[in-house]
């Protein structure tokens, strides 16, 4: 089953559909030539549209060279695929040789079955390893032709894609740099018309200008510090409890050391916006939300715990919503990580992540 996926990964059944065809097409051309050599048009010999003459005269041959490529392609294609293409073409060297005397001798054992021995002897053998040699060299180039050929396809396909999500990308930060400044503008406009008297409303304010504020900073960042992060989850969290009250309690476990590290900024955000508006909100009685960062074997182990009501289905989480699919993506284009989700003890939903 795994060795079924791990072909399914990389051959489709066009893919499967050509390379028979292929076959197909060179077993027809190679058994054409045979008739007619053997004299295929003269009184007596058997007609083109003969069964037995066909597997006799290179239906029997391209059929038995079909199986033999099959565990070759495997390990010239698949298994040493994740080596650059001299590597993959100085195996054959050591298959080559190993294919035609597979072949031969497999060919010779079937012609003697059938009582197909006469056509194989003197001279003719050395043609049959020819045309086993020839064959190989054919069919391989054909091969490692059409893989880089597909990768080739697949490398234009994600540039063009990386080009349109560049372009998408900076008329986003163009816009994250306008309106944020004008959120900012706006609030602190708003803030001077506030009365003395109305001191926590005046903070409130602040605290949000302080968000619209780092979220312009982090959209023209590449990295930002786990301190600048923390500061601002934990200003977004102080606001969330203002609606929630005492059903949102959270509590943080990062060691200083780690506060000057730097990831990519807006990282942990989607994932203590998720936990707080599909976890806690959701649930009547109070909860905790716990953010774990922990240094471990020189890599950063996140993780964000609610004891809120739980996700039930896992697999349509990254469906709703765009927060969480573009973590995940961040995450694998950026770090190479995955993204976990799990069942929280007693309740609840863990997130977690290392970078």
């Amino acid at each position: 089953m795994k060795l079924w996926k791990e072909i399914n990964q990389y051959v489709s059944k066009s893919d499967l559909f050509l390379f028979l065809g292929f076959y197909f097409f060179s077993t027809i051309i190679y058994y054409t030539a045979s008739w007619i050599s053997w004299g295929g048009f003269k009184p007596g010999h058997p007609p083109y549209f003969h069964l037995e003459e066909f597997f006799a005269s290179g239906g029997a041959q391209f059929f038995i060279s079909f199986l033999v490529t099959i565990p070759i392609w495997y390990i010239t294609s698949i298994t040493l695929r994740k080596y650059n293409l001299r590597i993959q073409l100085l195996s054959h060297l050591v298959f080559l040789p190993l294919y035609i005397a597979i072949c031969y001798f497999l060919l010779l054992w079937v012609t003697k079955i059938f009582g197909w021995a006469m056509y194989w002897g003197g001279y003719k053998v050395i043609w049959t390893l020819y045309t086993f040699m020839l064959f190989y060299f054919v069919q391989f180039g054909f091969i490692h032709a059409y893989g880089y050929f597909k990768r080739f396809k697949k490398e234009e396909k994600e540039k063009a894609i990386l080009r349109e999500i560049t372009l998408k990308s900076e008329i986003t930060a163009l816009k994250s740099q306008l309106n944020p400044h004008f959120l900012h503008n706006l609030f602190n406009s708003i803030n001077a018309t506030i009365p003395p008297e109305n001191e926590r409303t005046r903070e409130l304010i602040i605290q949000l200008s302080d968000l619209f504020r780092y979220q312009n900073y982090a959209s023209q960042n590449e990295s930002v510090t786990i301190k600048e992060e923390m500061d601002f989850i934990k200003s977004y969290l102080e606001l969330m409890q203002i609606r929630l009250k005492e059903r949102l309690n959270f509590s943080f476990e990062v060691p200083e050391k780690v506060y000057n590290l730097k990831i990519a900024p807006m990282l942990l955000q989607p994932l203590v916006e998720n936990a707080v508006n599909h976890g806690i909100a959701a649930k009547v009685e109070p909860s905790r939300l716990i953010i774990k960062i922990e240094e471990v074997d020189g890599f950063l182990n996140f993780s964000i715990e609610d004891t809120g009501i739980g996700i039930i289905n896992k697999d349509t989480i990254f469906s709703k919503g765009l927060g969480l699919l573009n973590t995940k993506m961040r995450l694998d284009k950026i770090y190479n990580s995955e993204l976990k989700i799990e069942d929280n003890i007693p309740s609840g939903t863990k997130i977690s992540f290392a970078i």
